[in-house]
């Protein structure tokens, strides 16, 4: 019998349901049917075999940019040690250059030279 509000029963049919289960409880359910299950088999094969083709395409593209990053972390640990190695090199050069004498012996003035204006 459906209830009528005017006769004032209406409270009385809604003790009748028991309140939904939380989420919790819901997942503790799930957890304890689940432990009783068997043991899965699992696929053998690719590594990703367990993910759709959009998460292994996603997978990938991960993959590809954290090589990507490693690439070029790798380049500018390359250019900075390159660098420091020349700042060495260039040091020793200056270091060595102290010892040589700068003053030239002999005469810059070329040897065979005739002026332009003289006759022959």
């Amino acid at each position: 019998m459906v209830s009528n509000p005017r006769n004032g029963s209406r409270h009385q049919d809604a003790y009748g349901f028991e309140p939904l289960p939380s989420y919790i409880e819901l997942a503790m359910a799930t957890a304890a049917a689940a432990a009783h299950d068997g043991p899965q088999q699992r696929e053998k094969g690719f590594l990703f075999s367990r993910f759709s083709t959009v998460e292994r395409m996603i997978v990938l593209a991960i993959a590809g940019l954290a090589l990507y990053g490693v690439a070029l972390l790798s380049d500018g640990f390359y250019i900075k040690g390159k660098a420091a190695v020349a700042q060495v090199l260039v040091q020793r050069a200056l270091a060595g250059s102290a010892l040589v004498e700068t003053t030239p012996t002999i005469s810059i003035q070329p040897q065979n030279t005739k002026p332009l204006s003289a006759t022959q």
